[in-house]
């Protein structure tokens, strides 16, 4: 069995085609192809496949725990002109995670900049250690935070190492509230 990922686009137009399909049936019919339509639509929306860009490498499964389920973002960690990270800008949802992967062989460490949060975003990071990094000393060394039950709004960060320092921002994205 082969699965295919179908976007929103994809889910608009096998609706269209399903309605356009059942013109000319009996009531009947059409109560049960309303039914039918309705359950094939709830289950594309519902078990959409995990973005494989967001899925957790084979070393994140292992050492924390982690399943094919949780979405982990990656921010690259590079010494160039200075210090810098890609993407030094990112939307994160409430229980994503988010690793800072040093990408070369030189110093590099992450810090919160604390005054710039407010204080739930504060707090939150406080408490969980997360609001600097450890030295990251080697090539693939990671710092992963998680931003389970994380207020929304903006977590900038400084980045220290060997060269003048860089800056980027995560931001987490407000409940839909589901």
């Amino acid at each position: 069995m082969r699965i295919v990922r179908i976007g929103a686009r994809d889910r608009l137009a096998l609706l269209s085609v399903v309605r356009e399909r059942g013109v000319g049936l009996s009531p009947r019919s059409t109560r049960r192809r309303t039914a039918l339509t309705a359950g094939v639509v709830a289950a594309l929306f519902a078990c959409e496949a995990p973005d494989p860009e967001l899925m957790p490498d084979e070393r994140l499964q292992a050492e924390l725990g982690l399943t094919l389920k949780d979405r982990v973002h990656t921010v690259d960690v590079r010494t160039g002109v200075g210090e810098q990270a890609e993407p030094d800008s990112l939307v994160v949802a409430s229980g994503d995670l988010v690793q800072f992967v040093s990408t070369d062989w030189m110093v590099h460490e992450v810090r919160f900049e604390l005054d710039s949060l407010g204080a739930e975003a504060r707090r939150f990071l406080e408490s969980l250690g997360q609001d600097a990094s450890p030295p990251l000393l080697q090539r693939d060394a990671r710092f992963v935070l998680t931003f389970e039950n994380a207020p929304a709004g903006r977590y900038p960060y400084r980045l220290a190492g060997n060269r003048d320092g860089g800056r980027g921002v995560i931001i987490v994205a407000p409940s839909d509230g589901r």
